[in-house]
């Protein structure tokens, strides 16, 4: 059995991001707020923000990819679980994507059917590479593997199944 687990320091970063933001925000608005002894409304947003923030804190450190020798299961961040049966997936592909505005890459990894649609779409900012090797070796299907990094509008020519909808359209636009 394998599990693939999102990076941790996501997860660091994003609460740090996110404190950066609210802590400030809130600390004018109660500033604003005290004297006018409207508080209380400042406390409940706050509230709301900080259950909001552990449900997704512990929704990410619930998010993994298990891959055993009959299916694969994918929990996401809202706790959904996908499955999927290792007989159903006949390619993978594993492409470097660059990033916008960049030249970085991320991996992403996508499990194809033998009609070619798409089953499952995991991204290089979530998922380390190595977990992504690991998860082929387990699965043991044929890999194609793009020998040079891609924009996602020439993903989108290539293999227009692998993008988004919205993705497509603004590669066809030439955004």
């Amino acid at each position: 059995m394998q599990i693939l687990r999102p990076r941790r320091k996501l997860v660091a970063r994003s609460i740090i991001a996110a404190l950066s933001f609210i802590v400030p925000l809130l600390i004018v608005l109660y500033w604003l707020a005290i004297p006018r002894d409207t508080w209380m409304f400042v406390a409940a947003v706050q509230l709301g923000l900080t259950v909001l923030g552990a449900v997704a804190v512990f929704g990410a450190r619930n998010m993994c990819v298990t891959v055993t020798g009959a299916r694969l299961e994918s929990r996401d961040l809202l706790g959904r679980l996908t499955t999927i049966g290792t007989a159903d997936i006949a390619t993978v592909v594993l492409v470097d994507l660059y990033q916008n505005g960049t030249v970085d890459t991320l991996p992403h990894l996508y499990l194809l059917d033998a009609a070619g649609d798409v089953l499952l779409r995991l991204r290089g900012q979530f998922w380390p590479r190595s977990g992504f090797e690991n998860m082929i070796d387990t699965l043991g299907v044929t890999v194609v593997r793009p020998p040079d990094p891609l924009t996602a509008a020439e993903l989108g020519r290539l293999r227009p199944q692998l993008v988004h909808r919205c993705t497509r359209h603004a590669a066809r636009l030439g955004l």
